[in-house]
């Protein structure tokens, strides 16, 4: 019995030494334990006292307070968009965001299967060039992590959900505001090459190879094979050769032109790759210019129609018919669905109430409706929408985008209700023009009703630095490229006692920890003097000041 005794004392000691010398739970196996001071040194990847939390991916979050003036969007877990499951270090993201960290944000309805989901970034790249200049987006912030709809040909609208209408020359303008007849487009194309072959692009569709030696037909029929050229029903394009040449480059440099037949207004330009083809010289083997900018308008339904965005048709007008597109001396009925044929004399514009009220007959010849501010369409029937900064849109210089000069209809996160002249934004969104990333309302109020939904500017002004006011801003600059979200972006300001993105997390309280030793409490001295010993003071910290003191208080 003695013997069994002491075998128990002995074990009760060796129990007793490890829990006073050993770290929490061993720290779990995720980290290593100072016995010394007893506390755990977590592996990467797990937090808390006994490393027994995982920790979630990190990114830069889309909303938070500035760290430094104009200094937002700094890496936070989950990107500050989703909560942490410390059970498994997966984020939980907010409805219409995604990734590991939250870092990207969806795109509305998965842009209803008519378009591609695209970043910033790569929406940049997909810029036509034959439209003028092409600008990169790789250095701000959200390249990557914002994302919009590239709709596919014939869908438009934030989330590809409207299907576009046919468009075309207005049949009763025949010259530009100078008197000037209409034109189509005309572009000149000289090619100096031997042999090989080279490509033509449209609108982002490109030709297969065409020989050097091609012929105008050969070429005709390369151009009009792309979807982007408007072919189905009449001629596209007239390729004409100079003289008696017959292909398409020569070694001293042949100059052809492209004249454009089906589409309409001022066009981009082709766009070749001479890669393959083999020069006589040192030279660019083909060069492409505009020779007449086309001015024929390219409105909707011909602007003498109704467009239906839930089918794509053409409702036209009395006295309009659907086109065929050619010059108006030929010009009959067609099947361009576009409203582009007068089938009668016009004597007056539409309605029995000419341009709905509001707007303005233009009168003969042209019988055109000049709508008020507000309306918009073939009769002013229809009403525009507020306008706001684009959250998705092709930048306007490098790394420049979502600024004033770009306004667009809806912010590009909503759709315009014509009959009301009211944006439907995006579920995220908000705002008249939808300008406005809303905050969540996970059910019971915004911000679970234990926080302020604040926008990155008013955040800042929130910023502390040790519990003083750091006197940061955010987004003082108008109009700057790298605070271009300072109202745009809101987010939570939790109350004291919660956080999280939706402040429905509960926070814990901070104090010292019991078992680490050598440290000692902040103390700070304070002077005073007076000599008459009759004044008062007041010290304040952390924002917060004490009632009046008298300098004769003991």
């Amino acid at each position: 019995m003695a013997n069994a005794a002491l075998v128990v004392a002995l074990v009760a000691m060796a129990l007793a030494g490890v829990s006073a010398n050993s770290c929490p739970n061993m720290c779990n196996g995720h980290g290593e334990c100072k016995n010394a001071e007893r506390v755990c040194t977590c592996f990467d990847g797990y937090t808390g006292g006994d490393c027994s939390l995982r920790l979630c991916p990190t990114h830069e979050a889309w909303v938070d307070v500035a760290q430094g003036t104009d200094d937002a969007h700094n890496e936070a877990e989950c990107s500050n968009m989703g909560i942490c499951d410390t059970a498994t270090g997966t984020c939980i993201c907010r409805t219409g965001f995604t990734g590991a960290a939250c870092e990207r944000m969806e795109c509305g309805s998965a842009c209803n299967g008519r378009g591609t989901c695209e970043s910033m970034k790569n929406f940049a790249i997909e810029m036509d060039p034959g439209a003028g200049s092409t600008y990169s987006y790789t250095a701000m912030w959200d390249s990557e992590m914002m994302h919009g709809c590239s709709c596919d040909d014939g869908f438009s609208g934030y989330d590809c959900s409207l299907f576009d209408c046919p468009s075309g020359d207005d049949p009763l303008t025949t010259t530009d505001d100078a008197g000037v007849t209409q034109a189509n487009e005309v572009q000149q194309v000289t090619c100096t090459a031997t042999d090989g072959t080279f490509t033509l692009t449209f609108r982002g569709f490109t030709t297969g190879p065409i020989s050097y030696d091609a012929t105008s037909a050969e070429v005709t029929a390369a151009i009009e094979a792309l979807p982007s050229i408007s072919s189905d029903y009449e001629s596209g394009v007239s390729v004409g050769y100079s003289g008696i040449t017959a292909t398409a480059c020569t070694s001293g440099g042949h100059a052809w032109t492209v004249e454009f037949l089906q589409d309409f207004n001022d066009l981009p330009l082709l766009v070749e790759d001479d890669s393959n083809l083999t020069p006589p010289a040192a030279i660019d083997p083909m060069v492409i210019v505009e020779v007449t900018a086309g001015t024929k308008e390219d409105d909707v339904c011909s602007n003498r129609g109704i467009c239906d965005t839930k089918t794509g048709s053409c409702t036209c007008e009395t006295g309009y018919d659907t086109g065929n597109g050619l010059d108006p001396a030929v010009r009959g009925y067609g099947q361009r669905g576009d409203c582009g044929y007068v089938t009668q004399t016009i004597t007056s514009c539409v309605g029995e109430i000419q341009c709905s009220g509001h707007g303005t007959c233009s009168g003969d010849p042209t019988y055109r409706c000049e709508c008020n501010s507000g309306w918009t369409g073939a009769t002013c029937a229809d009403r525009l929408c507020p306008q706001g900064r684009p959250w998705f849109a092709h930048p306007t210089a490098t790394d420049e985008a979502h600024l004033d000069t770009d306004r667009q209809e809806c912010s590009n996160r909503g759709t315009c209700d014509r009959t009301t002249g009211l944006c439907v934004c995006d579920a995220n969104f908000e705002g008249s023009a939808c300008n406005l990333l809303s905050c969540m309302d996970p059910g019971d109020g915004v911000c679970n009703n234990k926080g302020q939904c604040l926008s990155l500017e008013q955040l800042a002004e929130l910023a502390e630095v040790n519990g003083d006011a750091a006197g940061f801003s955010y987004g003082q600059v108008p109009n700057s490229v790298q605070t271009w979200d300072y109202e745009m972006i809101q987010g939570c300001y939790c109350e004291d006692g919660y956080m999280g993105y939706d402040c429905t997390q509960r926070s814990c309280a901070y104090g010292d920890d019991p078992l680490t030793i050598g440290q000692v409490n902040e103390v700070q001295q304070i002077s005073c003097q007076d000599a008459a010993m009759d004044g008062t003071f007041q010290l304040t910290f952390r924002q917060q000041q004490t009632v009046t003191i008298s300098v004769g208080t003991p």
